[in-house]
């Protein structure tokens, strides 16, 4: 989802949590919203891509310009918590 279509969910009050996740291969972070069904959407650029940021502060600023929610940041070690 592009920025306006975020910030639309979030003033129709759908999105229950903002979600940080750790990407592997560009080595940055995505932002994921929740909403109220436990559906995923990634913050993406117009054709579809998800947008990457290089720290996890500007992945969080991100949050902050769509609105306010909570945040959960994926543990970089989840595959060890099993």
């Amino acid at each position: 989802m592009v920025l306006s279509e975020c910030r639309q969910l979030m003033a129709d009050k759908a999105i229950v949590e903002a979600r940080l996740v750790h990407d592997f291969l560009s080595a940055g972070w995505s932002v994921h919203f929740i909403d109220r069904d436990g559906n995923d959407y990634p913050i993406t650029d117009t054709y579809g891509i998800p947008c990457s940021y290089d720290s996890l502060k500007q992945a969080e600023d991100m949050v902050q310009q769509v609105g306010e929610c909570p945040i959960a940041i994926d543990s970089l070690f989840r595959f060890a918590e099993r």
